[in-house]
């Protein structure tokens, strides 16, 4: 696709910014001066995959690669996918505006189980075949990576290979196997795809046969003897040698994180037992505070920020915040660059870091308690305590921020309505805390259903049902109608689908397709997602939502993810479901004994 063509379309659709690639730090390479041509293909629109970090450090790393091109392809909205449908043109990448089914890889981001349809979207208007058995010589190859990985198998069928962890050496060895093969004549695809499934991380889901036993249990085997029969997670050990782009593009428009994000850890020890993310991406690593500062101050100029935000999934527990914070402000004051911590824990924030924070600007405050009572606390391993809670709140509030955003879940393992009023009764009590103006700030609640995540202890649990969870979102805005007190939730029809996705098998993949037919994209966005298409999908293909869902998984049962290896041992995670039946905590292991997770 023309440059010039396109630029005749844009004067047709909303938000053309979208589609410009010609932000500050994007990179323009010359197409024939490279062998290997990439696309970084986010399922989703523009403002949310400019935020996404993962897609900026591949981006710039895969670029720094002499005989390597890599440029972006976003999931287009309604208007451009009309446009061009109707115009039989191709989805197009940003920088160079080529069709993405005339590069040799094209990667996937799956962040969110929600995305699923958009992939198949992007890939059908690439005029690339959807499944990896319906694709020949002149196809690229259709990879992925992300947290929906740990699980690939519901869409397993769609791709030729998939990356289960840290992505910055994993893409590096594929990109050189590639180069290799090419070299050697490039005409068989499947004797690159053994290479690569030789590398760690690398799952290439043809090397796996799946059946069905007769209870309904997925069984995957290698479907030859020379394939291992897991993949380990692949992990990135020190993050101050780990790749991160000093010169982040910058995005147009207004994406919705619209800061300098710099990521000075990756991993928790905390051992929330709900939490994904705190397994799968353990062990914890940090980035010396000198590595941030001197990242902060070569991002800054490079991009003309002016809000700043530190990544960890507990930025909190970082072990030197303060002195960093200290410092990072020392530069930001002079050009008014407000900081945010946003995974900040009830407990781990003092008002001396608070005060630091606001010293330019306020930023956003959230704190997630998870569940109301301390017995629900207890059994998911989330400790804090109600006083914790107050104590920050009131922290803030004395420091003058006005509004406090709480994050809950409904349907933890568990769960009774007496915890549901304990969430109630919560809000009541940290809505009578006035500020030093002696003013009460608002509060606002976020309510999600629980999903049930693989390689987590609850990954055996039941999920809530629809109407259960209905019923409690419906008794707590009930309770929770009073003045300065804002409800947000999450629909639970979301939350069912993503249960199903999150720990479906590879019959799914026969789901998805159906559903993409029958209109489905977008499931993520309320405005777009329809679940009555969804319902009738089900009946179409005889689908039983519960057996992914409300039905509680045994401990012997063989799982669809068994074959991927998280390196946290399954032993720990059994104890750990087994001990949260009778609310045993442990400790977070950084502080205190080792607790055999393996890894």
């Amino acid at each position: 696709m023309s440059k010039s063509s396109v630029q005749d379309i844009l004067a047709f659709i909303q938000k053309p910014s979208r589609y410009f690639g010609t932000e500050i730090n994007s990179l323009h390479k010359d197409m024939t001066a490279v062998k290997l041509k990439m696309v970084l293909a986010f399922p989703d629109l523009y403002e949310i995959g400019t935020s996404h970090f993962g897609i900026q450090i591949l981006y710039h790393l895969l670029n720094q690669q002499t005989d390597i091109l890599a440029e972006r392809a976003f999931a287009p909205a309604a208007d451009m996918e009309a446009l061009l449908r109707r115009e039989k043109q191709g989805l197009f990448t940003l920088e160079s505006k080529q069709e993405v089914c005339r590069f040799d890889i094209v990667g996937f981001s799956l962040l969110y189980e929600l995305n699923f349809t958009n992939v198949l979207n992007m890939l059908d208007m690439a005029g690339i075949p959807l499944r990896s058995s319906q694709r020949n010589d002149t196809h690229p190859f259709i990879i992925a990576g992300g947290p929906c990985v740990c699980n690939p198998e519901p869409m397993a069928d769609f791709f030729d290979a998939m990356v289960f962890g840290d992505g910055e050496k994993v893409v590096l060895q594929m990109a050189g196997l590639w180069l290799d093969w090419k070299s050697e004549g490039g005409k068989d695809k499947r004797a690159l795809l053994k290479k690569w499934s030789g590398l760690e991380g690398v799952y290439v889901p043809l090397f796996f046969k799946a059946s069905m036993d007769p209870s309904g249990y997925q069984l995957l085997e290698p479907a030859q003897a020379d394939i291992a029969p897991s993949i380990k997670r692949s992990i990135v050990a020190d993050l101050d040698d780990a790749y991160f782009p000093e010169r982040p593009v910058v995005a147009f428009g207004k994406p919705v994180h619209d800061r300098l994000r710099i990521e000075i850890s990756r991993g928790c020890s905390r051992g929330c037992r709900f939490c994904q993310a705190g397994m799968i991406y353990r062990p914890v690593r940090e980035r010396s505070a000198r590595t941030i500062v001197e990242l902060v101050k070569r991002a800054l100029d490079n991009t003309g920020y002016d809000d700043l935000s530190l990544l960890s999934l507990s930025t909190g527990d970082y072990t030197c915040l303060t002195p960093l914070m200290e410092n990072i402000m020392q530069l930001c004051q002079r050009d008014r660059v407000a900081v945010s911590l946003p995974s900040l824990r009830a407990g781990s924030l003092s008002a001396a870091l608070m005060r630091l924070i606001r010293s330019v600007r306020k930023t956003g405050f959230t704190i997630a308690p998870e569940a109301g009572s301390q017995r629900l606390r207890d059994v998911i391993n989330k400790n804090i305590t109600y006083q914790d809670v107050e104590s920050t709140v009131r922290d803030a509030f004395d420091l003058g921020w006005k509004v406090i955003k709480l994050y809950f879940m409904i349907g933890l393992p568990t769960e009774t309505d007496e915890d549901l009023d304990a969430i109630v009764d919560m809000v009541k009590k940290l809505k009578t805390i006035k500020g030093s103006q002696r003013k009460k700030g608002q509060i606002n609640v976020s309510v999600t259903t629980f999903v049930p995540k693989p390689h987590t202890p609850f990954q055996w649990a039941s999920q809530l049902s629809l109407e259960e969870s209905r019923r409690k979102i419906e008794y707590l805005k009930a309770r929770l109608g009073f003045p300065g007190v804002k409800l947000k939730f999450q629909q639970p029809e979301m939350s069912l689908l993503e249960g199903i996705f999150a720990r479906g098998d590879r019959r799914l993949s026969h789901l998805i397709e159906k559903a993409w037919k029958n209109g489905c994209i977008f499931d993520g966005w309320t405005d777009r997602f329809n679940y009555d298409t969804w319902q009738k999908t089900f009946t179409q293909c005889d689908f039983d939502p519960d057996f992914y869902t409300t039905r509680q998984r045994e401990l012997d049962e063989r799982l669809p993810w068994s074959h991927m290896q998280s390196r946290v041992d399954g032993a720990f995670l059994k104890d750990q479901w087994q001990d949260s039946k009778s609310g045993e905590k442990i400790a977070d292991c950084r502080h205190g004994k080792c607790h055999g997770c393996g890894i």
